[in-house]
């Protein structure tokens, strides 16, 4: 029993001596030593040259035609907190850039609107390693284009763009996600060797464009409704597609 009282005291202390901050949000990012683990972004348009955790505390709007946030680094963690970043045009401006070369970056939950492309990824490696996930994105001309080699997107929603989801990507994983309304294509697909999953396609133009017919594995995606729900899958090792 006073093993169990002294374990349980150890773990208070420790807790105590981490101080919460609170976010605008209400979010709590752990501190510690009275310095947050992250670097918060209340401005735009914001670059990140230094390699660590990003995040936002509240929605930004920007009226320039660059990039609303420019990733130049890898090893880079930028979470929007579910807030939303609402750019100039469908016309102009990027909302995140990854630049060539910045591997092992991940961006992940919240919004994009109003963007000629919400989220862009550079060439990169094989050694990429990029993960988008749990990202919305509206009213672009590109909702999500991404060509580092073995990159991931996973859990996002691309709805009323010109085009949903673009991937040039050796080894690229597209897992999860959802495309609606998009006028021209749901999923522009030109990769090789990866994995297309679990996603779905429904009201856009053309459902799933898979330009080079090259993907490892196409399986339990559906795609209804759309003007045209399959383009270019003969030759792709396919499963239990809908239709």
């Amino acid at each position: 029993m006073k093993r169990k009282l002294w374990l349980l005291a150890l773990v208070g202390a420790m807790l105590l001596s981490v101080s919460p901050v609170l976010a605008d949000d209400g979010f709590y990012v752990i501190a510690g030593g009275g310095q947050a683990v992250g670097t918060k972004i209340t401005s735009l348009p914001y670059t990140i040259n230094n390699p660590g955790f990003y995040y936002l505390t509240g929605n930004l709007s920007t009226t320039g035609t660059g990039s609303a946030i420019s990733i130049n680094v890898g090893n880079v963690t930028l979470d929007l907190m579910g807030f939303c970043l609402t750019g100039p045009s469908k016309a102009s401006g990027t909302g995140i850039a990854i630049q060539p070369g910045a591997n092992g970056v991940e961006v992940r939950n919240g919004s994009l609107s109003n963007f000629l492309s919400g989220v862009f990824g550079d060439w990169a490696d094989p050694t990429a390693s990029r993960r988008l996930a749990n990202l919305r994105v509206s009213g672009c001309g590109t909702g999500i284009e991404e060509r580092g080699d073995g990159s991931i997107i996973t859990g996002c929603e691309v709805t009323g763009n010109a085009t949903g989801i673009v991937c040039n990507s050796w080894g690229g994983i597209i897992e999860k996600n959802t495309a609606s309304n998009n006028t021209n294509t749901g999923f522009n697909l030109e990769g090789f060797s990866g994995a297309v999953t679990n996603n779905a396609a429904t009201g856009n133009g053309t459902g799933f464009k898979l330009s080079n017919q090259t993907y490892t594995l196409v399986d339990r995606n559906a795609s209804v409704t759309n003007n045209t729900n399959w383009s270019g899958l003969t030759g792709c090792k396919t499963g239990l597609n809908t239709p």
